[in-house]
């Protein structure tokens, strides 16, 4: 859950759950970062909303939940890890 995590472990945990969807599909891919595009990293859709799923039961929140925020919004690894941030209370991650 959030409760312990700070910025840094958000963006953290969402890059090494990037990393493992990607390697569990076969994807090639880089080091994952903040400053990556979503689109640009190979997730493909069912991925996403599987990272989606993923972080939603580890961080215990949802940031798309109450529709002022949607997923088509988010450009950047980096920004996905802002969305979990600011749900839980925190401050913006800084990539």
């Amino acid at each position: 859950m959030l409760d312990n995590l700070d910025n840094l472990e958000i963006l953290t945990t969402v890059c090494n759950y990037i990393t493992d969807l990607l390697d569990e599909a076969g994807t090639e891919h880089g080091e994952i970062t903040g400053a990556d595009a979503l689109n640009a990293v190979g997730l493909n859709s069912l991925l996403l909303a599987r990272l989606l799923i993923q972080l939603e039961l580890e961080l215990g929140v949802d940031p798309f939940g109450d529709g002022e925020l949607v997923i088509a919004d988010v450009r950047t690894v980096g920004a996905l890890a802002d969305a979990y941030a600011k749900a839980s209370g925190e401050a913006e991650v800084r990539a």
